[in-house]
């Protein structure tokens, strides 16, 4: 019983020496601590501050209308009367429209062609084409959402017209163009923010690629000088190096986790629809997982200059993994295996459900998959350490080689 005791009091005091020493080596790394806290604290603000609000009200289009119909023009007034754009010019050639968006007076072009009034008179497919300023995802967004908006609005309309003209009631035609009645709400996005879809997001992906690439950092400038991640501690056990060093950066990106996901919403007046805790139970397993997935994948890390490349590299993949970007039912089997390798996949989802009335457990498969994660890095931390303690051992002046 004594050993036991004696075992577990030393296998504490080890781990706090180590917790300790990677506390010290963090705080004094000047590069370290400038991502941690630049990155940590001023990207989660900048996003927000960025973004504002997530949308924008009466874009200016131009629009070069060579129907000259009613129709067309129903359709251009139409266009003009939604809250995402408003007809700034009416332009009579492509030419003077596209130099309309060069000079940034514009930030899209609606073009109906010649024959629109023609073909839906007589009972054919017409198209209209828009054209979008790519400087940044709104102005796009804004052009399809108006555009698609009055599309659907001029069907209804024409087949209402059309059903009319064949002796149909205004009720019965109505019953023939829409059988099911159905009201239009977005819970929890209802202006259609971008902010909404991108800052959840990106909350909890800066945790992960703020711990990954300060980590390898130090890791980098560590073996770079000709040490190791194990030196000084011989015989303490991988475990224990692994646990010891994990302890202290997660008590930094506890706090980072808890300012970017509680207060910077908070502060920006983001909707985060669940209790702290169910957040904070969140972060516990998140910023574990995070901190062995950084351990395991760094050890490949030998100079300090590599973790910008991989920044470059890894950070879009790891983005569009989350299902931001492409529905996750759309993944190819392919992706789909690749996007279990980040943990960010799952914390941005469960993020995501938690901050939209979501629930601790409606959010279970990502808690499990998440701990899942954190015992297969932390044995693969602990081997990668292992390795690269032996190798060190080996490659060490007076260690002969047989």
């Amino acid at each position: 019983m004594e050993e036991k005791i004696s075992y577990i009091g030393g296998w504490i005091r080890d781990t706090f020496g180590i917790f300790m020493n990677e506390l010290r080596m963090v705080v004094h790394d000047n590069g370290v601590m400038l991502i941690f806290l630049f990155a940590g604290l001023v990207y989660p603000v900048l996003y927000n501050w960025i973004y504002g609000y997530g949308v924008v009200d009466e874009m200016p289009v131009a629009v070069v209308d060579n129907s000259q119909g009613s129709y067309s023009r129903r359709y251009i007034r139409e266009v003009d009367a939604t809250r995402e754009v408003a007809v700034a010019f009416d332009c009579v050639s492509m030419e003077e429209a596209r130099r309309l968006m060069e000079e940034q007076q514009v930030h899209g072009i609606i073009y109906i062609p010649a024959d629109f009034d023609t073909r839906l008179n007589r009972m054919e497919q017409a198209t209209v084409s828009t054209y979008a300023d790519m400087s940044t995802f709104l102005f796009y967004k804004n052009m399809t959402i108006a555009s698609n908006k009055v599309m659907l609005d001029e069907v209804h309309q024409i087949q209402t017209e059309r059903y009319a003209a064949a002796g149909y009631s205004g009720a019965d035609a109505e019953q023939l163009i829409q059988p099911v009645q159905y009201d239009e709400f977005l819970q929890y996005n209802p202006a259609i923010s971008f902010t909404m879809f991108f800052v959840y997001m990106a909350m909890m992906m800066i945790l992960q690629q703020v711990m990954f690439y300060g980590s390898s950092t130090l890791a980098g400038t560590i073996r770079e000088q000709g040490g190791s991640i194990t030196a000084g501690f011989t015989g303490h056990g991988m475990g224990r190096i692994v646990l010891g060093r994990g302890l202290a950066y997660f008590l930094i990106f506890v706090l980072l986790g808890v300012y970017g996901t509680l207060v910077v919403p908070t502060l920006f007046h983001l909707p985060v629809h669940c209790p702290w805790w169910e957040m904070l139970t969140l972060l516990l397993f998140y910023v574990a997982d995070i901190i062995f997935f950084s351990f395991t994948w760094s050890s490949a890390i030998t100079k300090r200059e590599t973790v910008l490349v991989l920044l470059l590299f890894v950070t879009p993949i790891a983005v569009f993994l989350t299902g931001f970007t492409w529905p996750e039912s759309s993944f190819s089997p392919i992706w789909k295996v690749l996007s279990y390798v980040f943990p960010s996949t799952f914390g941005c989802r469960a993020y995501m459900t938690l901050s939209m009335s979501g629930t601790i457990t409606s959010i279970a498969p990502e808690i499990r998959a998440l701990a899942v994660q954190t015992v297969v890095y932390f044995v693969l931390a602990c081997a990668a350490a292992r390795v690269e303690d032996i190798q060190k051992r080996r490659t060490a002046p007076g260690v002969v080689s047989e």
